[in-house]
């Protein structure tokens, strides 16, 4: 039997000396990844991290991973069968929820006890585990590829489309302009591709590690572009392309732009009253947008559901969702089961930056990539929410993500 056994960016010595012990090299090939831990087994093959893994994993009979977000998800969706060790060396808990979350779902075998370490690995080839599926499909770059297309002019624009890299397990698309990420959105000829746009931050990032509800929100979008500007280095890094950032309130004023010159129907979510009215009133005037409906944020679950009646109603092309992450997003959710027809869009504050009721930073803060800089300053009870770019920049500079 082959065995791979991987621990993306961490050490994780007792695992691999639990490999070491309990997998013999007679009845086992086992090849391990160590990252950059002390423990070198001497029964098997082993080399430290490296991105390009894929090899190793198509091999195998079982892979052995720890509990780390990026790789437990890839491998439940290709469908490999997987032993997740919960990396208990770490001190954040998080490794610990995704074994459970994999654990009660039955997607997968799931060893809290290393010392039962091969019986885990026959469980993964022999008992029946629930498929894991997820909503979005994040492969048409690599179909393009596989098949050798891409010679015409229309598959070589589908293929720079979809291009995406992966920031600690979610794939986010590789805009080079503004232009291409509204064109996934609105086609040249005025029609909306159906769906959901949701912007990619440090914040997101470090929130989809640590609840696995808001891991599963982020992966529902069909489309995840780079909001934050430290996404944007990551992403940079990984794909070795220059990649653009895409604030979310531009790219919603883009999409608005678009929207009117057609025109196609738009229904407003969120914000106070007079912000919602305000934006209404500025998009029919400066853009021409057709405005079919609108609702304030200041709605109870019983109002909520009488919205979606009023969304399934009116048919909107279009429909933008300001109520914050991750509320935005989960009504996104509910919406797209019943209008599967609709692009939906969360856009945070962006009705108020719209309408110059909250100013956005000074064009010489963006031009430096220091917009959240300026937030803080502005809003000085926003340090509490600063420690996750802290922690998203101590997993990019020791390459974790």
């Amino acid at each position: 039997m082959n065995i791979f056994v991987t621990v993306g960016h961490t050490h994780y010595n007792m695992l691999f000396k639990a490999v070491n012990e309990q997998l013999s090299p007679d009845k086992y090939r086992v090849v391990n990844q160590i990252s950059d831990g002390d423990y070198l087994p001497s029964k098997h093959e082993h080399f430290p991290y490296t991105d390009n893994i894929e090899v190793q994993i198509e091999q195998a009979d079982v892979v052995i991973t720890h509990a780390g977000a990026g790789s437990v998800f890839h491998l439940l969706e290709i469908g490999k069968p997987v032993v997740v060790v919960p990396n208990f060396e770490r001190v954040d808990e998080h490794q610990k929820d995704l074994a459970d979350f994999v654990s009660h779902n039955n997607y997968a075998s799931v060893c809290r006890d290393l010392s039962l370490l091969e019986q885990n690995v026959l469980s993964a080839v022999n008992d029946k585990y629930s498929p894991y599926k997820t909503n979005p499909f994040h492969g048409y770059a690599t179909i393009l590829a596989s098949i050798n297309k891409g010679n015409s002019k229309a598959d070589k624009q589908t293929f720079e489309l979809n291009r995406t890299e992966s920031v600690a397990g979610i794939p986010v698309r590789l805009f080079k302009t503004m232009s291409e990420a509204v064109e996934s959105i609105i086609s040249d000829k005025g029609n909306v591709i159906p769906g959901s746009a949701i912007a990619i931050n440090p914040e997101k990032i470090i929130k989809s590690q640590e609840d696995l509800i808001i891991r599963e929100i982020l992966l529902s979008a069909s489309i995840r572009f780079a909001d934050g500007i430290g996404v944007v280095k990551t992403l940079s890094r990984k794909s070795g392309q220059k990649v653009t950032r895409i604030p979310g309130c531009e790219l919603w004023e883009e999409v608005m732009k678009k929207a009117g010159e057609y025109p196609l129907s738009v229904f407003l979510i969120g914000a106070k009253p007079q912000v919602i009215d305000e934006t209404k009133q500025q998009l029919i005037a400066q853009y021409q947008v057709n405005i079919c409906g609108t609702q304030d944020g200041y709605f109870n679950d019983e109002q909520e559901a009488e919205l979606i009646t009023r969304l399934v109603e009116l048919k909107p092309n279009i429909v933008s969702i300001a109520l914050g992450s991750p509320r935005q997003e989960i009504l996104i959710n509910r919406c797209r089961k019943e209008c599967p027809d609709t692009f939906f869009m969360g856009v945070g504050g962006t009705y108020d930056v719209y309408t110059n009721n909250v100013k956005r930073a000074p064009k010489m803060f963006r031009a430096l990539n220091l917009e959240w800089f300026y937030r803080l300053a502005s809003q000085p009870t926003r340090f509490s929410r600063q420690v996750n770019l802290l922690k998203y920049l101590y997993l990019e500079i020791f390459k974790r993500l």
